[in-house]
């Protein structure tokens, strides 16, 4: 019988959150054509290197643009002087004596149009709140912020389509090929790190199965029974890289069809 590794999602992130988060970040627009970076540092002598990173959207393409000389300074800034769009995103990558690294968590220069919904922090915390998906005039979700923010990271890593903010509630999903729509499933999808993740929030309210098959559709295995709301399967259950497809059956009913990538650099 196949094993099927499950990653706890809580176990995977803990270590490398608790770290990104105690080095702070702020953005404040200074004029039109100039953004301010600041930062402070409590790690002090520990801070070997520290780069200022920016990029068109909030969590790929990200490119240096500033290195201080002296990264262990408890607070430091820095002044990027751009075109006047406000489209932009930052981030901190720094590196302990250690050998650890950490990026902190990317932020927008101002408010625009664009993919990534920045809802209001008392919203984000309320679980009633829905973000609602469009394709024009049709939904094709709602979600959670939670689950809205890992459909837009599948979205964004491994298609090439477009999601736009219309309000804090409303996104409007762009195809980049009309004629092809594939949608990424809200319920099964690949990570940023290739980890396949399973995200069912009513999952111990109901009786879920899963069944996962290759590309010539041949079943690879099943998991009977969901044992969580949310947990990762490793990388390693695939055996190698390319579309992969499952069914999500609820009561020994298809509830789903759809497929998911894993990429080659795993």
């Amino acid at each position: 019988m196949k094993k099927i590794f499950l990653l706890l999602i809580p176990a995977l992130f803990s270590n490398a959150v608790s770290h990104a988060q105690n080095l702070t970040m702020a953005i404040s627009k200074l004029a039109d054509t100039k953004v301010k970076i600041e930062w402070r540092n409590p790690y002090g002598d520990s801070v070997v290197q520290l780069n200022v990173q920016r990029s068109w959207d909030s969590v790929r393409n990200f490119m240096t643009i500033f290195v201080p000389l002296s990264p262990e300074l408890p607070q430091n800034g820095y002044v990027d002087v751009t075109d006047g769009y406000n489209a932009r995103y930052y981030r901190i990558f720094y590196v302990l004596a250690d050998g650890r690294f950490f990026f902190t968590k990317s932020k927008k220069n101002a408010s625009g149009s664009d993919f990534t919904n920045e809802v209001p922090e008392d919203k984000a915390a309320d679980k009633s709140f829905l973000i609602t998906i469009h394709d024009d005039d049709t939904v094709i979700a709602q979600l959670s912020y939670d689950g809205y923010k890992r459909f837009r990271d599948s979205i964004v890593n491994y298609t090439r389509d477009t999601l736009y903010s219309l309000t804090d509630a409303d996104v409007l999903i762009r195809y980049y090929n009309n004629n092809i729509k594939w949608i990424p499933s809200t319920h099964i999808f690949t990570t940023t790190d290739g980890y396949v993740q399973v995200y069912l929030t009513d999952a111990l309210q109901k009786n879920y199965r899963l069944r996962f098959y290759d590309e010539s559709h041949k079943l690879l295995f099943a998991i009977q029974h969901i044992p969580q709301p949310q947990f990762l399967l490793d990388k390693t259950d695939f055996l190698h890289s390319g579309w992969f497809y499952f069914e999500l059956l609820e009561d020994n009913k298809v509830r789903e069809r759809n497929k998911f990538y894993i990429p080659k650099d795993f």
